[in-house]
């Protein structure tokens, strides 16, 4: 099945008050090292961590009145950035990045916070390496109580392994260990992901973006479990490669890889590939290729009113969303930047691929849509932010409608494929500004009520936190 989703209005309640933000700025408009700065606690409270003033952070509590329970402020140095923020069971936690140029050093720092009081638990050193080597990272569980910190170990410029440390959610240290690489020529791409309990999964996309290794440790003793796939190669006489790669971990010991798969030569989209690794069976799953062939292709560029049929470009994979009884969707987004002094962020076309808990396909559509922003923004206000409730997935994007700029609303029943049309949020949210909405900050307290952070038309100039409650 395939549908194309397009606009329209709804009422609902709104509650805004003026917001303090100082507008960041960030070179990599793709990768935003911060995505999520607000996490919901209950149906009315929620914390946020944002910038008021340059290096000076707040992390706050609201109520269901938008009034702050408590404030505590966050001081960086110069050469210090934020680089995850997460909510746990009682405790709030920030881990920035600190480069000491005079000494010749980087480190990762945590602080811990109290959700009731706001009050600073603790400051913690979790990780420190040479300033010349690479940027050292952190990777976090779905919950936060876990948290793996990363140093790249490399000779010249080949890769050799990560030394890294297993930290529970109090900060005590778990566990050391190296991830050693494997010899290789060409490219290698390494990433850290590490579930609820604490073990870990290392994926390598080797041999030149074609093969993927996922390994799975625990902290019980010293054993890996390694499984392999070849996602590129020879097809058709054509070398294939892996364009774009995107993961989604379990708590069930599984993880799921989805592929954009393209021609080396050429460059052109050939398909979507997914698979499961599952560690409790040790057992490897593929799901259906999914091929942009030359009928997908014209129905594509028919929705978008194209005279003739052109290849896919620009696309990446945005998401893998998996309900409880085991729906999959993937969901591709085409992100580009315009030529020119002057170009700027585009953000157009969803394309969703949704499958069963058999991983057989079940229904594919595309919404449009057609965002842009200022190079000073980027990406942080257009795209879209998503929220699964049981089988329906909402979706919020801002968007200029029939002259209307606003938060629109739409959901996509992930069995059936059915979807709304686009409501607007009621937020009239200006349009004549460089940055007026920042998607970071929203999320949904319940199924219908959801918060942002954005300049409105016809008010102060400044940001405004709102509470949406949409009606049905």
């Amino acid at each position: 099945m395939c549908f194309f989703i397009f606009g329209n209005t709804q009422a609902q309640k709104i509650k805004s008050v003026n917001f303090s933000l100082f507008s960041e700025t960030t070179q990599d408009h793709y990768n935003q090292p911060l995505t999520q700065k607000a996490f919901a606690l209950n149906s009315t409270d929620f914390i946020i961590l944002s910038q008021k003033a340059l290096g000076a952070y707040h992390v706050e509590r609201f109520g269901k009145d938008l009034k702050a329970k408590w404030s505590t402020n966050l001081a960086l140095l110069p050469q210090e950035t934020v680089e995850a923020f997460a909510r746990q069971q009682e405790t709030a936690l920030v881990i920035t990045r600190r480069v000491d140029e005079a000494q010749g050093s980087q480190a990762l720092l945590a602080r811990v916070y109290n959700l009731a009081t706001g009050q600073e638990l603790q400051q913690k050193k979790l990780m420190e390496a040479p300033s010349q080597s690479r940027k050292l990272v952190v990777s976090l569980s779905e919950d936060g109580s876990k948290l793996v910190t990363q140093h790249y170990l490399q000779q010249e410029d080949r890769l050799l392994g990560i030394q890294a440390t297993v930290y529970d959610g109090a900060l005590t240290k778990i566990k050391d260990r190296r991830y050693e690489f494997p010899v290789h020529t060409g490219s290698l791409t390494a990433q850290v992901h590490v579930d609820n309990h604490g073990s870990q999964y290392l994926t390598l996309l080797t041999e030149n973006a074609m093969r993927l290794s996922v390994r799975h440790y625990n902290n019980q003793d010293n054993e890996i479990k390694v499984m392999e796939v070849m996602l590129g190669g020879m097809f058709q006489q054509e070398k294939q490669y892996v364009l774009d790669l995107k993961f989604q971990l379990q708590q069930d010991s599984t993880l799921f890889a989805a592929a954009l798969i393209a021609d080396e030569k050429t460059g052109e989209y050939r398909s979507l590939k997914l698979v499961r690794f599952d560690y409790r069976l040790n057992d490897m799953r593929f799901a259906q290729e999914f091929l942009f062939t030359p009928d997908f292709l014209a129905r594509i560029s028919q929705a978008n009113n194209l005279s003739t049929t052109a290849q896919l470009e620009d696309l990446y994979l945005a998401d893998i969303i998996i309900s409880q009884e085991g729906q999959l969707l993937i969901m591709t987004e085409k992100k580009f930047l315009e030529a020119g002094p002057e170009g700027k962020y585009k953000a157009q076309e969803l394309m969703l691929f949704a499958y069963n808990e058999y991983l057989q396909p079940s229904w594919h559509s595309m919404i449009k849509k057609n965002q842009e922003a200022p190079a000073t923004a980027g990406f942080s206000g257009i795209s879209y932010r998503s929220q699964l409730f049981g089988n329906r997935l909402q979706l919020l994007t801002l968007e200029t409608l029939n002259g209307k700029t606003d938060l629109y609303d739409r959901s996509v029943h992930l069995v059936t494929g059915a979807s709304s049309e686009p409501k607007a949020a009621g937020l009239k949210i200006a349009n004549n500004q460089k940055e007026v909405y920042d998607k970071s900050f929203t999320i949904w307290l319940e199924e219908r009520t959801f918060t942002a952070v954005s300049k409105p038309a016809k008010a102060a100039k400044g940001f405004r936190l709102s509470r949406v409650r949409l009606k049905n």
